[in-house]
């Protein structure tokens, strides 16, 4: 479960920042071709100095035909849990304790009954231990966490953690691709820009909401760049994962805002970049989900806005 980390944004300008939005991302041509088993792509878009930028780069055709990301479906998962525990039920000698499991509307029942005040909590427990592993690996087979809202309000969302982790060797052909655009010897800054410039032109799908949605909408990285769309949840997994392909030890975090999502990543900052302190460590934000051409340490008026009134939360991607 996410916890909600209540920290503070710097704000390092007299009033929030308003973000210069007079350019919007604009994707100026993108094109799909398949050439024996490789897709080979080809982007170009006007960055936020209004530079056309090209991109080129070949994807294996089989890492791009996998099937796209499911709609967690709650019955289906009750039906697993119900499952595994009539499993772990079985495994019970009835001389210590009998069990009675149904299912109830949205939820399950355990009812333990037993002779032995410490046999019926000693099995209580377990039964209870064995309904929240089986959720556990339900979720997890099917690429999904449970989330926590700035709310306190708890949902089931698509694994973004887990999507940055297992793309990052897949995304490193588009990863180099971008890193070569650049001159020799620039900053680590320079490329993180590039890539985000690039992120936010691909066309933008609005978010459902995180809590109720069950991951419906939701594109892993190697979908959006196929598919050419995402939402800012699927871009902002997308920039992680292409930043964690090139820099595997630097430290980011996930900002979830109420329909919205941010990306922090510990850089070196200037003091007119918007920051957010998380246990003593400045990340540095920037906004993946465009159609606003903002760069690396800017955000948008209205994200600003919700991080100073402390409605997000926050995933450390590891």
């Amino acid at each position: 479960m996410i916890g909600i980390v209540r920290n503070s944004i710097k704000i390092l300008t007299m009033a929030l920042l308003t973000v210069h939005l007079s350019g919007i991302a604009q994707q100026l041509a993108f094109n799909k071709s398949k050439q024996d088993n490789q897709l080979i792509f080809n982007y170009s878009w006007s960055d936020n100095q209004e530079v056309s930028r090209d991109l080129s780069f070949t994807l294996p055709a089989r890492q791009l035909n996998r099937q796209n990301h499911k709609k967690f479906i709650p019955e289906l998962a009750q039906q697993y849990v119900y499952i595994e525990l009539h499993k772990a039920a079985r495994k019970i000698d009835p001389r210590e304790a009998r069990v009675q499991i149904q299912r109830r509307g949205n939820d399950i029942s355990i009812l333990v009954s037993s002779r032995s005040d410490k046999l019926l909590q000693r099995w209580q427990r377990s039964m209870q231990q064995s309904k929240t592993k089986a959720l556990e690996q339900y979720l997890r087979d099917n690429y999904y966490s449970q989330f926590r809202s700035h709310l306190g309000q708890e949902g089931i969302k698509p694994d973004h953690l887990r999507y940055i982790k297992e793309n990052q060797a897949a995304l490193l052909p588009i990863a180099q691709a971008v890193y070569d655009k650049l001159p020799s010897n620039s900053e680590t800054r320079a490329y993180v820009n590039l890539v985000l410039s690039w992120v936010q032109s691909i066309p933008y799908n609005e978010l459902k909401n995180r809590v109720t949605s069950n991951g419906a909408g939701y594109l892993p990285p190697l979908s959006v760049v196929a598919n050419n769309h995402g939402d800012c949840d699927s871009k902002t997994v997308l920039m992680a994962s292409l930043i964690r392909s090139l820099l595997p030890d630097v430290k980011m975090t996930m900002v979830y805002l109420p329909n919205h999502a941010l990306l922090g990543v510990v850089l070196p900052f200037r003091t007119d970049e918007q920051t957010l302190d998380i246990n003593g460590l400045d990340y540095l934000l920037m906004e993946p989900t465009g159609p606003a051409k903002i760069p690396l340490g800017e955000i948008a008026t209205s994200s600003a806005r919700d991080i100073a009134g402390n409605m997000y939360s926050l995933e450390e991607i590891l």
